[in-house]
C-alpha cells in the first residue's frame, strides 16, 4: 500500500508538471500570435508615400546614400541613369554659394530688410492655387545619380549634405526635381489607390492631392525642393513616414537647415495653411535670410509671402 500511494503521488506530480508545460506553451503561443497580428496591422495601416516619394523608391537602384557629392552634369530633364562621373566632397568649411548675402542666424531681419519679393526665384510659390505655367523651365545640375537640383541652389544642398555627414547624420535623397509626367504618374497611381479602397473618383482625387501634388502644382517641379531622410531611418523604413521626426537625422535637419537656406516646407502646425500633410522629410530652398526669418517666426512660406506682399 505505501508503495502504491507513493507511485500514485509521483504520477500525479508528473501529470501536474505536464499540464503546466502544456498550459505555459499554449499561453506563449497565444502571445506570439497576438504580437504578430498587431505587427501586421501596423504595417498594413502605415500611410503610403507622402510626396509621392515612396513610389519613386520602388526603383531600388535609384536610392543613394549621399554626403554632399558634387557633379558637373547639367540636364533639364529627369535622369534615370546612375551618375558614373567622379565626385568630390566639398569641404565642410566652404560657404554654400547663393545670390543673397550671408547673415548671422542670431539676427532676425524683417521681411522688408530681407529684400525678399514674390518675384524672387528663391521664393516662387507653387501649390494648388498657384500652379506653375507649362512654359516654366529651370537649369538643373546633378547632385548624384538621378537626383537633380536648381543650379543656383545646388551648392547649398551639397554643403548641407556634406555637413550632415560630418556631424554623424549622413542623409539619403528620396526625391529632388520631378517632371510633370512623373508627377502625373504618381498622382494617378494615388487616385487609383483610393478608388480601389472604395472612394468615388472625385473624393479619391481630393484625398490623393493631400499626399501627392497634382501635375503643375508640385514644388518638385521647381528644382528647389528635396525629400531626404537620414541613413539610419532609411535602413529601418522603405516608405516616408511621420516617424522620421523621431530620428536624430530629423533633429539635425530641423536645427541646421536654415544655415543653408532651407526650411521645413510643410510643418505639422501649418497643415490648414499649406493644405499639405505634415512632411518632416520635405525641405525647400528659399535663401538664408528668408529661411531664418520664416523659421524664427514660426511661419510657413505662404504666410511669409503674405507678410511681404
Amino acid at each position: 500500500m505505501p508503495n502504491r500511494a507513493s507511485q500514485r503521488k509521483k504520477q500525479q506530480a508528473i501529470y501536474r508538471r505536464r499540464r503546466i508545460v502544456v498550459f505555459g506553451g499554449g499561453f506563449l503561443a497565444l502571445i506570439l500570435i497576438i504580437t504578430l497580428a498587431v505587427a501586421a496591422w501596423k504595417w498594413i495601416s502605415k500611410p503610403i508615400g507622402e510626396s509621392g516619394s515612396s513610389q519613386e523608391n520602388s526603383q531600388s537602384s535609384s536610392q543613394e546614400t549621399l554626403s554632399g557629392e558634387s557633379s558637373s552634369a547639367d540636364s533639364s530633364s529627369e535622369d534615370t541613369s546612375s551618375d558614373s562621373s567622379s565626385e568630390q566632397e566639398p569641404s565642410s568649411q566652404e560657404e554654400p554659394s547663393s545670390s543673397e548675402p550671408s547673415s548671422s542666424k542670431t539676427q532676425s531681419t524683417s521681411p522688408s530688410q530681407a529684400n525678399a519679393q514674390s518675384s524672387d526665384w528663391k521664393l516662387i510659390l507653387v501649390n494648388a492655387k498657384n500652379p506653375l505655367p507649362e512654359s516654366f523651365k529651370v537649369d538643373l545640375v546633378t547632385i548624384s545619380g538621378q537626383y537633380k537640383f536648381d543650379s543656383r541652389a545646388a551648392d547649398a544642398l551639397r554643403q548641407m549634405l556634406a555637413d550632415a555627414k560630418a556631424a554623424g547624420q549622413p542623409m539619403v535623397l528620396r526625391s529632388t526635381y520631378r517632371t510633370r509626367a512623373r508627377s502625373e504618374e504618381l498622382y494617378n497611381n494615388k487616385v487609383q489607390e483610393y478608388i480601389n479602397s472604395g472612394y468615388s473618383k472625385e473624393n479619391a482625387k481630393v484625398e490623393a492631392a493631400k499626399w501627392i501634388a497634382p501635375p503643375g502644382t508640385s514644388e518638385h517641379h521647381t528644382g528647389l525642393a528635396v525629400d531626404l531622410v537620414s541613413e539610419e531611418y532609411n535602413a529601418d523604413n522603405w516608405d516616408l513616414l511621420h516617424e522620421f521626426e523621431n530620428y536624430k537625422g530629423f533633429t539635425w535637419l530641423k536645427e541646421n537647415c536654415t544655415k543653408y537656406g532651407f526650411i521645413l516646407r510643410y510643418p505639422k502646425d501649418k497643415q490648414n495653411v499649406t493644405n499639405i500633410t505634415y512632411e518632416p522629410w520635405h525641405y525647400r530652398y528659399v535663401g538664408k535670410e528668408a529661411a531664418e526669418y520664416i523659421t524664427s517666426h514660426g511661419l510657413c512660406l505662404e504666410e511669409y509671402l503674405e507678410q511681404i506682399s
